[in-house]
């Protein structure tokens, strides 16, 4: 993997807003460390005090339940930021964070990220920026779980991979993770039995094409139009509320 360095580097992370001397002076500030694939980053539990960013390679958040079973809660790819619970004082992780390929992560000390926050305004706008987009994450995660059936949400779990981790081939869009029926199941909070059905059948019908880890999108189209849209909820007129 090719040397990290903040001044040269060319990933699109919040740091990316600073000026080159600026982001020159963060070497000093960042720490960048190799996690082998299939290595912890940190482990559930662990205290994190500052905050990570993705530079290299493809990392797995996983939370993992009281009663065994295992959450996968994302998938990171180059310039994503991780270890929110860290970013303004030490706190315990909620999720465990394993590289999935060879992978390259900085971190900074809370310390630093806030002093680096209040010297820069275009830096805390890009930090609040993207946590708000987590939040939004979050809720619309939230959301589909009331007005989307279970196989319309791995449909539209396969069309987010594709849009995030999709590599263009002679055949389709190749989602570039090595995915299990496990994996693909945690991040929906079911079995890999219930996952194996619908993947079979988006398979007969041509859409998706799945083999020892390999998923591949063939017609992203198809799959858009199988996703049922949110019904909008109007408000009642003042002769319909009886004022």
């Amino acid at each position: 993997m090719r040397k990290t360095t903040c001044a040269a580097c060319a990933v699109r992370c919040p740091f990316g807003s600073l000026s080159l001397y600026e982001r020159s002076q963060l070497n000093s500030l960042i720490r960048h460390q190799l996690y082998e694939k299939g290595k912890p980053i940190f482990v559930q539990g662990s205290t994190i005090s500052g905050c990570y960013v993705l530079c290299q390679g493809k990392v797995q958040l996983a939370h993992c339940t009281r009663d065994g079973r295992t959450q996968i809660v994302k998938f990171l790819k180059d310039g994503d930021c991780f270890g929110e619970e860290g970013f303004w004082q030490a706190s315990s992780s909620s999720v465990l964070a394993r590289a999935l390929t060879d992978s390259v992560a900085g971190w900074i000390s809370s310390a630093d990220l806030q002093e680096l926050l209040r010297r820069n305004s275009s830096l805390a706008l890009e930090a609040q920026k993207r946590l708000a987009g987590e939040v939004k994450e979050l809720r619309v995660r939230l959301a589909e779980q009331a007005y989307l059936g279970t196989r319309e949400r791995l449909i539209k779990l396969i069309v987010e991979l594709g849009e995030k981790y999709g590599r263009k081939s002679n055949r389709g869009l190749l989602i570039d993770l090595e995915l299990t029926e496990r994996d693909l199941a945690g991040m929906l909070g079911n079995t890999p039995e219930w996952v194996c059905k619908p993947l079979r059948i988006l398979w007969k019908q041509g859409l998706v094409a799945y083999r020892r880890g390999e998923l591949m999108i063939l017609d992203e189209a198809g799959l858009r139009q199988r996703i049922t849209p949110p019904v909008s909820v109007e408000r009642p007129s003042e002769a319909e509320d009886g004022r």
